[in-house]
């Protein structure tokens, strides 16, 4: 698995599998860890002893480099208890598009926050889109700041008719009344929705 398959946790150089349970076919009944631990070439998972400590507890002992715990219960249910940390990665790095990038840089959202500790592969594939988005982003502002700059400004009637014909007039109406143009620029570059 390791490096190669990671999806959220980094595992090292850690390669295997690890046996968390088995049932019998024939009799539908789980074999008991005492006969696990008796077959060769499987690793078993780590068991814990709880002595009914709370949900909100497990799951605030859970180490940042841990995915989390499954919970098997008396009467052999079992269930996930998965860390803060792992969510929060497993939400950026699934839920990430060309569209939630271009929605936390348009809205100012610190980049680096969002992206720390996700996997180097991860982290170049989104940094690679920032940066794209960053690149058209600073092409537009400034050839319009420049443009804008050329454009005679004493008379209202002839700024109106050579702003009208640029691509983006609202950016030199904007410039013009002293506004803030980014969020003008943003809705301009705003991508389709594609996942990264």
């Amino acid at each position: 698995m390791g490096g190669q398959n990671r999806i959220v946790v980094d595992y090292g150089d850690y390669e295997g599998l690890v046996l968390l349970g088995a049932f019998d076919t024939k009799s539908g009944f789980e074999i008991s860890r005492t006969e696990l631990e008796k077959l060769d070439g499987f690793e078993l998972v780590t068991t814990y002893k709880t002595w009914n400590e709370g949900y909100d507890l497990l799951k605030k002992e859970i180490n940042k480099d841990k995915e989390g715990y499954v919970i098997r219960f008396n009467n052999g249910f079992r269930m996930k208890i998965k860390g803060d940390e792992y969510l929060r990665l497993h939400k950026v790095m699934t839920e990430v598009s060309t569209k939630s990038v271009w929605e936390a840089l348009s809205n100012g959202d610190d980049m680096e926050n969002l992206l720390k500790d996700v996997p180097d592969e991860f982290y170049t594939k989104i940094k690679e889109y920032e940066n794209e988005l960053m690149r058209e982003f600073n092409k537009i502002k400034n050839e319009y700041t420049w443009y804008f700059f050329l454009i005679p400004k004493e008379d209202k009637k002839e700024f109106a008719l050579i702003a009208k014909e640029s691509n983006h007039s609202s950016i030199l109406f904007n410039m013009l009344n002293g506004k803030d143009v980014d969020s003008i620029i943003w809705k301009i570059i705003q991508p389709k929705f594609k996942k990264l």
